[in-house]
């Protein structure tokens, strides 16, 4: 191999060949190395320089410039793709250029995108001679037949060449410097390993002391935040939302699920640039960081498990008039302000059912933590307690609100809970029962019970409206204490002949009564309503009164008709 050698190069160029060899294997710093090269290459070959040395790089797919001599730092800017110029030409086809003119570099050059050929002449605009800018380029290619670069040098000065064998002699050097460059890669991606080794380390050991610590969600999501250096949000089934960092429009949103095996129990959203990837590190913070959240999430549906209880236990005894001192130091602690007024609203959420119970009481405690924290917004110092297929809202409302006042913030309240359940896609229809408010916490029971009635009648009923207050309604509240059957026995007892006529015959009338109860002071009006001839009418009460065996004249018998037709027009669309 050295006679080989000694007859390809000359002494010179063999001393020039072991001086560069020596010079880059002295280091594995990559940058020292890029540089190290470029100087040694250029003093090797007499009549260069200056010269630039492009690596490809994989992730943009483009050779980009890290060295460079007596160009401008301009270059830094030029970026190739593998065939542009005469330098993607020879990575490409790892085969040697040899420019020996300035006419011969426009040619070679051509392909340059503008604004690479741009950045290229101001780079070099300090050189003017008039017989300068030959170029000689040579494909890096390591010891695993990789090309991972090239190497060009360049002569500025006049009256200089670049011959054959200064062409092989850099083939040469650029052999031994991308063996080197090959090596210095895996010591720094090694390198860069272990430091993301330790850091996943110092990251785990962090989040494990926060745990210990009980600092909660938000401590950890921030922590997170700063490792991976993105805006995140977190969102978990109980209604907390948190975010951390700053948010503009028009950045992506990668979704992460939270887990607890099958069961969700919120999501992680990472905000980024468009097109931006995920690094494998940060994607490895966010999987352990997710392990954390699920932890921290289920101890704190532990506690709020045992918070249910609490409630539970307490609205027993409100129930049952145990109203000790006792009872007064835990309603305090659950959040309860006793010094307001209280006004008590029954609530009944109509969800579709589970496929196991254990999906349907997560689903409820979920409800129930959601209306807590939106029940504090509108009505601070107010509990929320569920109780069996039902969910008990203890309103602490300010002395000196009007009635009215009152009920329309409850409205608002109700439809601002519809709103977010029908976003959330929980498939619940609220009905809200509202109670008398009470001025002391010993007639909170018997207002509980009548927002209860209330809740009992408007399911009974059909009712359309959502929200309806106990002390709005009118004869309707002389049936609130009746059991459903009751009332449904009462309507068919009333109506179910007519019923029963206008099911076998298709006639119209039961909606003939109807109309008739709503305009008895002016018969002319429903029969407009119903677009008939008032004399049609008439033929149609007496064949009502007939069916009916009663007398429309009678007012006994013609208020029974009449509560018994509001009644089913409440059921009705």
């Amino acid at each position: 191999m050295p006679r080989l050698l000694q007859k390809t190069f000359s002494h010179s160029q063999m001393e020039a060949l072991i001086k560069v060899a020596e010079a880059v294997n002295s280091t594995l710093n990559l940058n020292e190395l890029f540089q190290l090269t470029l100087k040694e290459s250029i003093q090797a070959v007499p009549d260069a320089d200056g010269g630039v040395l492009f690596l490809y790089d994989d992730e943009i797919q483009k050779l980009v410039c890290l060295s460079y001599v007596n160009f401008t730092h301009v270059v830094e800017n030029i970026s190739l793709d593998a065939n542009e110029s005469f330098t993607g030409k020879c990575f490409s086809t790892r085969e040697p250029v040899l420019i020996n003119s300035p006419q011969g570099l426009p040619v070679e050059t051509e392909t340059m995108t503008v604004r690479n050929r741009q950045l290229l002449e101001e780079s070099i605009a300090q050189h003017k001679g008039q017989n300068a800018l030959r170029a000689m380029c040579v494909p890096l290619v390591t010891e695993n037949d990789e090309c991972i670069g090239v190497i060009t040098l360049n002569g500025f000065a006049d009256g200089g060449t670049f011959t054959d064998k200064d062409l092989r002699l850099l083939q040469a050097i650029a052999g031994q410097a991308a063996i080197a460059l090959s090596k210095a890669r895996l010591h720094e991606d090694l390198k860069k390993k272990n430091e993301e080794f330790e850091q996943i380390i110092s990251y785990q050991q962090q989040l494990l002391l926060k745990m210990n610590d009980g600092v909660g969600l938000s401590d950890m999501l921030k922590q997170l935040s700063v490792q991976i250096q993105k805006p995140l949000s977190l969102l978990t089934i109980y209604g907390e939302y948190l975010q951390m960092g700053n948010q503009p429009d028009g950045l992506a949103v990668q979704e992460f699920p939270i887990r607890s095996g099958r069961l969700l129990l919120g999501k992680l959203f990472v905000l980024k640039g468009s097109g931006e990837k995920i690094t494998d590190t940060d994607l490895y913070f966010i999987q352990q960081s997710i392990l954390y959240f699920t932890l921290e999430i289920n101890r704190e549906a532990a506690l709020r498990e045992a918070e249910h209880r609490f409630k539970a236990e307490l609205m027993d005894d409100l129930l049952n008039g145990m109203l000790t001192e006792n009872f007064i130091k835990r309603a305090k602690r659950l959040g309860l302000d006793i010094d307001n007024h209280f006004l008590p609203v029954a609530v009944e959420a109509a969800v579709s059912a589970h496929d196991n119970s254990m999906a349907d009481l997560l689903y409820k405690r979920e409800l129930t933590h959601l209306f807590q924290v939106e029940v504090n917004q509108r009505f601070p110092g107010s509990l929320v307690v569920q109780k069996q297929q039902h969910y008990i809202f203890l309103l602490s409302t300010r002395k000196g609100i009007a009635k009215d006042v009152q009920f329309e913030k409850v409205k608002r309240l109700a439809a601002e809970l519809q709103k977010f359940i029908d976003q959330q896609q929980l498939e619940a229809c609220l009905k809200f029962g509202v109670g008398p408010c009470v001025h002391n916490i010993e007639d909170l029971p018997s207002s509980i019970e009548d927002s209860l009635k209330v809740l009992r009648f408007m399911r009974t009923t059909q009712m359309k409206e959502n929200v309806v207050n106990s002390q709005s309604l009118g004869f309707e509240s002389l049936l609130i204490a009746n059991k459903d059957k009751d009332i449904n026995g009462f309507v068919s007892a009333a109506l179910g002949p007519i019923m029963e006529h206008d099911r076998g015959k298709d006639a119209e009338l039961l909606k003939t009564l109807m109309v008739y109860t709503q305009y008895i002071q002016h018969p002319g009006q429903a029969a407009k309503e119903l677009h008939i001839h008032l004399n049609t009418l008439h033929y149609r009460l007496k064949k009502i009164a007939d069916l009916l065996h009663t007398d429309l004249q009678n007012p006994d018998d013609l208020l029974n008709l009449q509560l018994a037709c509001k009644l089913l027009r409440n059921s009705a669309e």
